[in-house]
């Protein structure tokens, strides 16, 4: 097991060290796709936190006991 670190270690140290030439093309299409993928991930939390809403506001507002509580000692 420990040989198995130790190699996947030099073999992750050696990949990250040796240059490798990328030609690689990215298309104005691509712009455009990342852009979808943003707004879509802004409507999805805003939708999710539209549906749990209350749920969300009751977990962060003081519980009804401490309310009594906190008067009571008023």
């Amino acid at each position: 097991m420990k040989r198995l670190f130790r190699f996947t270690i030099m073999i992750i140290c050696v990949a990250t060290v040796l240059p490798v030439a990328l030609s690689a093309y990215i298309d104005p299409g691509t712009g455009s796709y990342i852009l979808q993928l943003i707004i879509a991930a802004f409507v999805g939390v805003s939708f999710t936190v539209k549906i749990f809403w209350k749920r969300i506001k009751r977990f962060f507002s003081p519980k009804k006991e401490e309310k009594a509580d906190t008067l009571d000692e008023k």
